[in-house]
């Protein structure tokens, strides 16, 4: 596995964001920019900074159910709290599309999210190992809607099929978990 680096997201976000000159643009894209860059390093107040009053999440997942997601912004924040709790909240994703207007930014990328596997269980995924760490990885694409004020009000998530299919998880070697996982 090539060095996995939860930043890596919000590091394509801010190499993006040194391209675009549009003040409306560069605003939204700032957004999220910081949006992703609070999840990866756990910063709450951070994250909130980024959300819109009243935002709504649509997974348009394969076996999660069409248009699920938290909805409002206590829902919301439960989510990233469960994500934390979970401990999956690590994620490396190298994001190799950007598609920005006024109101939407457009990510599509390679999509690597850690999993303990416990939690893959918790989730009827058949796994050898509930102490391992698990790789999941997937294609993924995000709509990400801006309010007025380059606020994001929801998330509309989409990846190639079935996410916990066979062929998207891996078991991790001990020397392969990241550091911040590994001394959880």
């Amino acid at each position: 596995m090539a060095s996995f680096n939860a930043n890596r997201g919000w590091e394509c976000a801010e190499r993006r964001l040194a391209t675009v000159t549009d003040p409306r643009r560069r605003a939204v894209m700032q957004t999220l920019r910081d949006h992703l860059k609070a999840e990866a390093t756990e910063d709450f107040d951070l994250l909130l900074s980024t959300l819109g009053p009243n935002p709504e999440y649509h997974f348009w997942v394969e076996g999660s159910g069409f248009g699920e997601g938290p909805k409002g912004i206590d829902a919301v924040r439960a989510h990233y709290e469960g994500l934390y709790e979970e401990r999956r909240h690590l994620v490396d994703w190298d994001i190799d599309r950007f598609v920005i207007d006024d109101d939407t930014i457009v990510t599509e990328g390679w999509f690597d999210q850690l999993f303990p596997g416990r939690v893959l269980i918790s989730r009827g995924v058949d796994i050898d190992d509930p102490d391992a760490v698990y790789l999941l990885r997937v294609r993924l694409v995000i709509l990400w809607p801006f309010d007025e004020n380059a606020k994001l009000v929801g998330e509309d998530s989409y990846l190639n099929g079935h996410m916990f299919k066979p062929e998207n998880i891996r078991k991790l070697r001990e020397d392969e978990v990241p550091a911040q996982l590994a001394s959880a």
